[in-house]
């Protein structure tokens, strides 16, 4: 969940910087050099945020796998030993059943 909030905190911020550098562009006119250098430098700082929520979408994701892969053994490590806990009480059911069915010697002459 926390990983969830982060990445929406992050496009929200990503879509506030552009929303601001667009609303900066219509209402503080500035001399062409002036709004290429601001565009520039704006961009720059969008790569690098860019780059900083893909790693650590990244290492989320990383993350996210690592803890499936260790549910994944742990279940299974669970499901081999119900398995055998069965496959235990399966043969001790098939001995007492034989032991009922051929019960003591019978007597015959």
């Amino acid at each position: 969940m926390a990983n969830e909030n982060d990445s929406s905190a992050l496009a929200l911020f990503l879509l506030g910087s552009v929303v601001g550098a667009a609303v900066a562009l219509l209402l503080a006119p500035k001399t062409g050099r002036d709004t290429r250098n601001f565009l520039k430098e704006s961009g720059f700082q969008f790569k690098k945020l860019a780059e900083e929520g893909l790693d650590s979408g990244k290492a989320s994701a990383d993350d996210f796998i690592q803890h499936g892969r260790a549910f994944m053994d742990e279940m299974g490590e669970r499901l081999i030993s119900a398995f055998e806990a069965g496959k235990e009480a399966m043969k001790e059911e098939l001995i007492k059943e034989r032991k009922k069915t051929q019960g003591p010697p019978s007597e015959t002459y």
